[in-house]
């Protein structure tokens, strides 16, 4: 981190506001050659023109900031000139900073010093690329929470309480005359609510992931049960064409959705059904790949019709899955009822509506809903696998701790414990290695 490095920090395009940003030791003196205006205070608004120094040709007018390290976003002394929105203005000033001695940044590079200077966890500024892509206000609302610190401050407490109980045991082990000893219940008891902690945190994986990443929600029965109907009526707008004709949906039709604050593809598929027909073979593979790839199914039935031996097809394919069983077109006479389908599908949810008609629509959204997040959730949540995965080793780590007390290796306990806050260390970025935080900050645009 010995060079300076600039990039334009908005988005390419047309705006009302271009920034471009540069961070690192020499940032002042090549910021200040471009800007026309006197930076004499840091954290004070100047404005003036941004020029060529070389040709003295003035490119664009603006506003400079300067924010002199350790008080900036990087940690860094970090150099921000303000301009008018465009593209060609913004690449010939970042032109011209190179050539005064600056190199373009690479993706993430100003999280990744802010990172490596202090200013942020890697739980935090994972964060912000999770805030940046986030496509829900409650995806938006988690990363808030990671951002201000929700996970961090979880893992500080976990850390120094298993700080606390190392030190009583080691210190018992080196001065065993001056340092009470813990009995194997009050350390047990210890190692147990640290246990909890962590489980607790890692039972929001699975809330964290879907309102950060997005659910895939698949509509799936036999040809003409309404599926195409369903797709419309839960998009609140006409997506998929439908018709009496069974083998409308040829492909599946996709789209994605802010449902209730989490993000949702909802995929109509064809139905599966023997045929020679290439285009609608074609269309059943896709409904089979969509089916086995999606997080819930709506498996459709025909409430006017009897059941027949593609629903029991359907029935294995979708079986093993979180599904929930739809009963469709209870507006027409019935033929098939939901206690026969309580028969065949023992403890699942099952819903009557009709698509058609809308009834039944918002029942089966709360269904669909509660699938997603079958419990109330906070904005403390993991999200990532990078974080899953630590918190299970740790479990492990902290589970094999528990094993061992009162088998008379209290050092081997501690080792136990220490492991585990290693772990912990990696989940912050204490201790991880050169290609997890390339991989982590590759996620990011250039300029962030």
């Amino acid at each position: 981190m010995n060079d300076t490095i600039v990039a334009i920090s908005t988005p390419k395009g047309f705006g009302g506001i271009g920034v471009v940003r540069l961070s690192g030791p020499t940032t002042f003196f090549i910021g200040q050659k471009v800007f026309s205006a006197a930076v004499e205070k840091p954290r004070t608004v100047y404005s003036g023109y941004i020029f060529n120094p070389d040709t003295k040709e003035r490119i664009d007018t603006g506003i400079a900031i300067y924010f002199k390290a350790p008080h900036s976003y990087t940690g860094e002394d970090v150099f921000e000139l303000q301009m008018h929105g465009g593209v060609k203005n913004l690449e010939l000033v970042v032109k011209v900073l190179i050539q005064l001695g600056a190199r373009l940044a690479e993706r993430g590079e100003f999280t990744k010093r802010a990172f490596l200077n202090g200013k942020l966890d890697l739980i935090e500024a994972e964060a912000i690329i999770e805030l940046i892509e986030a496509k829900t206000e409650k995806a938006l609302g988690v990363a808030s929470g990671r951002l201000f610190g929700g996970i961090s401050d979880k893992i500080f407490e976990i850390k120094k309480r298993l700080l606390y109980t190392i030190s009583a045991i080691e210190g018992a082990i080196d001065f065993p005359f001056d340092v009470e000893t813990l009995n194997a219940d009050e350390l047990e008891k210890q190692i147990n609510g640290v246990l909890n902690l962590v489980k607790s945190l890692l039972s929001t994986y699975k809330a964290g992931k879907r309102i950060e990443g997005g659910v895939k929600v698949v509509i799936a029965g036999r040809a003409n049960v309404g599926k195409s109907t369903l797709l419309n009526a839960l998009l609140k707008f006409d997506r998929a064409i439908v018709s009496e004709i069974p083998g409308t949906t040829r492909d599946t039709v996709e789209e994605m959705i802010d449902f209730f604050g989490i993000p949702v593809r909802l995929i109509d598929t064809a139905g599966v059904r023997e045929t020679k027909d290439v285009i609608e073979a074609l269309g059943k593979e896709r409904s089979v790949k969509a089916i086995r790839e999606g997080d819930i199914i709506l498996f459709m039935f025909d409430a006017s019709e009897m059941l027949t031996a593609e629903d029991r097809k359907f029935a294995k394919l979708t079986d093993g899955k979180d599904r929930i069983i739809v009963l469709n077109k209870t507006d027409l006479p019935a033929k098939l009822t939901i206690k026969e389908l309580k028969n065949l599908f023992n403890n699942e949810d099952i819903i009557q509506i009709s698509a058609l008609k809308k009834k039944g629509i918002e029942v089966l959204e709360q269904i669909i809903y509660n699938k997603i997040l079958p419990q109330e959730i906070e904005s403390s949540l993991i999200t990532t696998e990078r974080e899953k995965n630590c918190l299970e080793d740790a479990v492990r780590h902290l589970e094999k701790a528990k094993e061992l007390v009162g088998s008379g290796g209290d050092e081997l306990v501690s080792e136990e414990l220490k492991e585990t806050i290693t772990l912990l260390g990696i989940l912050t970025g204490e201790e991880v290695s050169t290609e997890i935080l390339d991989t982590i900050f590759s996620r990011f645009c250039i300029g962030k």
